[in-house]
């Protein structure tokens, strides 16, 4: 963030981007509305003993004020929508939480006043949150003191101005749920905070109501002026501060074009995907950048089933560094959360990079690739698992294995993920401890151990592609063979199913994001199979949720056992 103050005499002149962090995609134009943060109260304000019990009064009708607030906002809910209501139960239970309330009262009768002893009481249980090295923790102390915040306001007889003028675009610290859903019933067109998380529960309502957030602009309320002019784009998490005309009218041609796009899909995006009988299929896209994310959500993925890597070292032929791939791995989660991306590591062989590897190979795809180079590269295997594992703090990232052929691979591999740990739990560096890690299965011996493999990892990927090639012994890229290459091989089904069961036998999901995935043909075949996730690029998304919602599970079954058979 560029740190600039801005006279407002000046603003005509003034125009700057702003880069936070997106927290809910959509894009929107209008008037800036700040909500300056309100000046600091000491923790430690003594009062009159003569006073104590009117301040015990105080607070517990300052509580009341606020769960019956709550609760009324919670019946003003369409029952339906139960995330959000499951949200504002949350909040009840904060403010209702008997232990803080006998804290807080234990504090006012030894002579403080009633907001010192909110604050005082508040800080100190949210003491822990804040030092927590699990970053969800942390984010959950931002709420804590939205709670203390209301309470105080509540006490004071201070209350927000819900009514603004629509299309406004609010610029403030921090944001409580209840305030959120009173403000898009005023017409919020936009969210800019200075403090929050992605995670948080402010930011999981703004997704729910489409409601463009932009999150961490430090000190946005000073240096953002009341009434300007602001596109905030909460794809990417720019803010425009008083956009040109040429700016504007080119935000209004994306705005066009994307409510073309969401009216040409119709009610689609929004309908579950699952079969008629209701059994769930989950879709997900393949991406290979950060800005992919937001058309693949728009079409209604849910989730990232894998994003490649390898073009991070062959654009420009050198391993980055693990700075530049965190903040490329963070960048993929932000984009994505709450849903999870599946992050597959390097698959390199000497037809891709030849660094280190000092013998020719005749035959790479046969090589020395994936996992075995990685296993051979620990350098470079130790700094991407590092830069993913710190980008696994919201706890949407899932870490994939590419060319597993034994258990040893595996093992090997989760050795070196706890050593990594490690490394940054020495510099409290906060991560996911239990971020998933699965493993591509695309080779013969993979398929045929699935049973064993299944008991080690969290979840199988199934890449046809590859494993096509291996089963029939029939390059991809050789068109002279391109008659024999063919997903559609019994023996290649016959793998699929396998992987289906050991994938099953484990309770663990299976999912396919090689070429068959987005198959017309396929679609019956992978279901009945057993495969339970489907990864797609996001142009065939929509196509492949229409044939999933067009079938029963019985007759996706009853067609893949007629071909087995």
């Amino acid at each position: 963030i560029k740190q600039i103050k801005v006279d407002a005499s000046s603003q005509s002149e003034y125009n700057i981007i702003f880069k936070g962090i997106p927290s809910s995609p959509g894009i929107s134009f209008g008037k800036a509305v700040i909500i300056k943060p309100e000046a600091i109260i000491s923790p430690n304000l003594k009062i009159d003993s003569s006073l104590i019990e009117d301040e015990v009064k105080k607070f517990l009708s300052a509580r009341e004020i606020l769960i019956t607030e709550f609760n009324d906002v919670i019946n003003s809910v369409d029952i339906n929508n139960k995330s959000v209501i499951a949200v504002l139960e949350t909040n009840v239970f904060l403010v209702s939480d008997p232990l803080l309330e006998e804290a807080i009262i234990s504090k006012i009768r030894e002579g403080y006043s009633a907001d010192s002893a909110i604050i005082s009481e508040i800080d100190s249980q949210n003491q822990f949150l804040r030092s927590a090295k699990d970053h969800i923790l942390r984010e959950k102390s931002i709420e804590l003191d939205q709670i203390k915040e209301r309470l105080i306001a509540a006490l004071r007889n201070q209350y927000m101005n819900y009514s603004l003028d629509s299309g406004s675009i609010l610029v403030t610290q921090s944001l409580t749920p209840t305030d959120l859903i009173k403000l898009h019933e005023s017409g919020l067109s936009g969210l800019i905070t200075e403090v929050g998380g992605i995670s948080s529960h402010t930011s999981i309502l703004a997704r729910s109501y489409e409601i463009p957030e932009v999150i961490g602009l430090t000190e946005a309320t000073s240096y953002i002026p009341d009434g300007i002019n602001i596109i905030i784009d909460g794809y990417s998490g720019t803010i425009n501060i008083n956009p040109s005309e040429d700016e504007i009218e080119k935000y209004y041609e994306l705005k066009s074009r994307e409510q073309e796009h969401k009216k040409t899909l119709g009610a689609l995006v929004k309908l579950p995907s699952e079969t008629t009988d209701h059994h769930k299929i989950k879709i997900m896209a393949n991406v290979d950048f950060p800005q992919d994310i937001a058309h693949a959500i728009l079409v209604g993925a849910e989730g990232i089933g894998l994003v490649r890597t390898e073009h991070l070292i062959l654009s420009k032929q050198q391993v980055p560094d693990e700075e530049e791939q965190f903040i490329w791995y963070n960048e993929l989660a932000q984009r994505a959360y709450p849903n999870y991306v599946t992050i597959r590591a390097f698959d390199l062989g000497s037809d891709k990079y030849a660094e280190g590897i000092t013998k020719h190979e005749a035959n790479p795809a046969l090589g020395f690739r994936g996992v075995r180079f990685l296993l051979q590269r620990k350098d470079i295997y130790a700094g991407q698992i590092k830069a993913i594992l710190r980008a696994s703090k919201n706890k949407n990232i899932k870490f994939m294995i590419p060319m597993i052929t034994r258990l040893s691979e595996i093992l090997a591999t989760k050795a070196l993920i706890e050593e990594c740990k490690k490394e940054l739990d020495a510099l409290d560096i906060p991560y996911d401890n239990n971020m998933p890690v699965g493993i591509m299965i695309e080779t013969p011996s993979a398929a045929i151990m699935s049973d064993i493999l299944g008991r080690y990892v969290d979840f199988f990927s199934i890449g046809t592609n590859d494993l096509t090639q291996y089963t029939l012994a029939a390059d991809r890229t050789n068109e002279m063979v391109a008659e024999i290459y063919d997903s559609f091989h019994p023996s290649v089904l016959r793998f699929i199913k396998i992987i289906a069961d050991g994938a099953s036998l484990n309770k663990i999901p299976v999912s396919i994001c090689g070429e068959m995935a987005g198959h017309s043909a396929a679609t019956l075949l992978l279901i009945g199979f057993g495969v339970n996730e489907l990864s797609v690029s996001p142009s065939a998304l929509l196509e492949l949720k229409s044939r999933i919602r067009s079938t029963t599970i019985s007759e996706a079954r009853q067609l893949s056992k007629s071909i087995l058979d």
